[in-house]
């Protein structure tokens, strides 16, 4: 779209330039020492390119030779470029850097291959018809591989040329005969897989890549993928859609605190449409991983089911996207919510000195592991806001010099992280109230288990051996407890919980059923509680972590919520019952929270970023802080790809895809709607699902 609309104060349509992200993540590589060999995305000025001697004398003629003969019939211009390492981008991002920032169009195709990663990916526009999906894959199988596998780094790019040469040339023959052909040489890969680990992972990798051409609402299509390859897309269709989710969710309150509850009635219904379709995929994720089997038929049931209704909740968001665009137009007040955001730095920047003290005071009464969850909330707030005031400079440079898609793309990293830092600094909030709420119940928890212990003894040997080992295990846990309620409330809170609930199983065999109600409420008085404590600390670290964070404890948190939602709804009804959902959601919200902790340190890792980074000054990462922190709470990967055209999707209301195709940025929508939006020239999203659309861009390695 042009600036203001059709009818805006400006009518020229701007070209998409390198988004903010993009530009903030080049100038931090393009500051590392010179003799790196790894290189960020960069500009192709050449359609041979190789920055580490991987061509031998001649082999740069011979590529150029073939390149030439494809421009001449075909008119596909061809890219070729050799480089070290994809370094922390992989692949498909790295390529959809370099043809953005080289400014590719609609007949140019890049390969890119880096060496040391054994690593490759093939960049095409969407708009290139002519080269199939299965063409596509057939080149990167018959031309590319083989050649990379046998280091014959020319006759890879010359492969590729002749690949599409034979794709775009008129077809006269009859399909029939082909596809009977694929299906036997089908037919022969699988054999070869089953007897080769390698060729197993390669054709994993490949079945994963198909299902991006396919229609995820399409059941009968997916019934026929393998089940692995089904089990992989579906937890990563499961992140984006949580991703989408919570990102709409920060994007739809700030259109709410602008126009108020029943101007954004219609979308808060589609986000909880969605919400909904994406708590059913987290209870069929849930069946899955549990230690009930399931058949190989159910199993693959399940996950198609599980894919369809994560593709749902996509649509449920993208059928709003237009009038979400129109409502929240950023680029026609973005004057006025730079301004707005200015204040809200000054906010929560004022907020982060009291975190700090809460902190510190709570870490001087309490243990290491009653403050793991927020301890360095305070030091990533203080990221985030750096992060913001970056983007609002910006925002503001690029409505001077009239680049719209920059304003838009600074807009929303700056908006992400203000409400970020809010998040974090809430969540040492949360902590303070729930370990004052663990010091109250306490005491009253366990006197419930010393009356739940004198009962069990009622029993005397009748209880057999079991009852004796939880009543072992109960008086233990009280032990512990009493010892740590001053240093650790919450953990000591957890641990009765635990006790109590494996003795009420035993005492329940010998309870009259008003009985176990009248003692179940007491319980679920506690229970209910602490399971919305934990559920609360996991969302909150997840929230503002979510760039590091996997399916799993994305599954676990959703069950969390859907058991203790459960349980306040029949809690008077049911109480035993509720009893029972409350005490999973405590182990589930658990779980997530040690899990998505662990994902976080092995990013952390990953990125070299150090504990004092994390905490405070002193990393000794290669990036900013500001810029890592951005990377964790996935607002900078949002901004790159809000407005860069790429594959990936911008973030503040929608989702982000991996794999697939690239999409022009947008506010509200879901897999396939800004395919329809894409000769409008600047747009920017952040709700809606994972799809994206531009460039089809895919690889693997070899």
């Amino acid at each position: 779209m042009s600036l203001g609309g059709n009818n805006g104060p400006v009518g020229v349509r701007l070209r998409t330039r390198a988004p903010l992200a993009l530009v903030w993540v080049l100038a931090l590589f393009l500051c590392l020492p010179a003799a790196a060999q790894a290189e960020p995305p960069l500009r192709l000025d050449d359609r041979v390119t190789d920055n580490v001697g991987a061509l031998r004398a001649g082999d740069a003629e011979r590529i150029q030779e073939a390149f030439d003969g494809l421009y001449e019939e075909h008119r596909i211009r061809m890219w070729v470029v050799y480089t070290d390492s994809f370094m922390n981008f992989g692949g498909d991002t790295w390529t959809d850097a370099t043809a953005e920032i080289s400014g590719m169009g609609n007949n140019d195709v890049l390969l890119a291959v880096a060496l040391s990663d054994r690593e490759y990916s093939l960049s095409l526009p969407e708009t290139m018809e002519t080269i199939t999906g299965a063409e596509e894959n057939a080149i990167k199988r018959d031309d590319i591989e083989p050649a990379l596998g046998a280091a014959r780094w020319a006759d890879a790019a010359i492969g590729t040329a002749d690949g599409l040469a034979r794709a775009a040339a008129p077809s006269t023959t009859s399909p029939i005969p082909v596809l009977v052909v694929l299906g036997l040489v089908g037919g022969f890969i699988v054999f070869l897989i089953v007897r080769s680990k390698r060729r197993a992972k390669r054709d994993h990798q490949r079945a994963v890549s198909s299902l991006d051409a396919l229609d995820m609402t399409d059941r009968a299509g997916l019934a026929r993928i393998p089940g692995p390859a089904l089990d992989a897309k579906s937890k990563q269709m499961l992140r984006e859609t949580d991703d989408a989710i919570r990102t709409s969710a920060e994007e739809l309150a700030r259109a709410r605190e602008e126009f108020g509850d029943s101007a954004v009635a219609q979308f808060t219904t589609a986000l909880t449409e969605a919400r909904q379709s994406l708590a059913r995929a987290f209870e069929i994720r849930q069946r899955l991983d549990d230690a009930i089997p399931e058949t190989p038929q159910q199993r693959h049931q399940m996950l198609v089911d599980l894919v369809t209704t994560c593709a749902a909740a996509d649509k449920q968001l993208d059928a709003q996207v237009e009038a979400f665009d129109k409502k929240r137009d950023l680029l026609l007040t973005a004057p006025e919510r730079l301004d707005a955001l200015t204040q809200d730095v000054v906010a929560v920047t004022v907020r982060i000195p009291d975190a700090e003290s809460a902190v510190e005071s709570l870490r001087q009464r309490f243990g290491a592991s009653a403050l793991a969850s927020i301890e360095h909330n305070p030091a990533l707030a203080e990221e985030r806001v750096a992060l913001g005031e970056e983007a609002i400079a910006e925002a503001r440079a690029a409505l001077n010099r009239g680049d719209s898609t920059a304003v838009i793309a600074a807009l929303r990293a700056a908006e992400a992280s203000v409400s970020q830092a809010r998040d974090l600094l809430e969540g040492v909030t949360h902590a303070e109230t729930d370990i004052r709420d663990a010091i109250t119940r306490l005491p009253g928890a366990m006197r419930e288990l010393e009356q739940d212990l004198e009962r069990s003894r009622q029993f005397g040997a009748t209880g057999g051996e079991e009852l004796a080992a939880v009543r072992t295990a109960a008086e233990s846990a009280l032990a512990s407890a009493r010892s740590a309620q001053d240093s650790d409330p919450l953990g000591s809170l957890q641990h009765i919980v635990e006790a109590d609930a494996a003795l009420d199983e035993l005492l329940a065999k010998a309870q009259e059923t008003t009985e176990r109600e009248q003692h179940a409420r007491r319980t679920l008085a506690n229970d209910l509680p602490a399971a919305e404590a934990h559920i609360t600390a996991a969302r909150d670290f997840i929230t503002t972590r979510r760039g590091a964070i996997s399916a799993e404890p994305r599954t676990r948190l959703s069950e969390a919520e859907r058991h203790a939602g459960y349980a306040r709804h029949i809690a008077q009804s049911d109480p035993v019952t509720a009893l029972e959902h409350a005490r999973a959601a405590v182990q589930l919200a658990q779980q997530a929270l040690a899990r998505a902790r662990s994902e976080v340190s092995t990013w952390e890792r990953q990125q070299r970023v150090t504990p004092s980074t994390m905490g405070g000054p002193g990393g000794g990462g290669s990036l900013s802080n500001a810029v890592v922190g951005g990377m964790l709470g996935g607002i900078l990967m949002d901004a790159m790809r809000s407005g860069s055209g790429s594959r990936h999707r911008s973030s503040g209301f929608g989702t982000t895809r991996s794999g697939g195709a690239r999409r022009t940025s947008g506010s509200f929508g879901g897999s396939r709607s800004s395919g329809t939006r894409r000769s409008s020239g600047v747009s920017s999203r952040s709700f809606g699902g994972p799809r994206s659309s531009g460039r089809r861009t895919s690889g693997g390695r070899f």
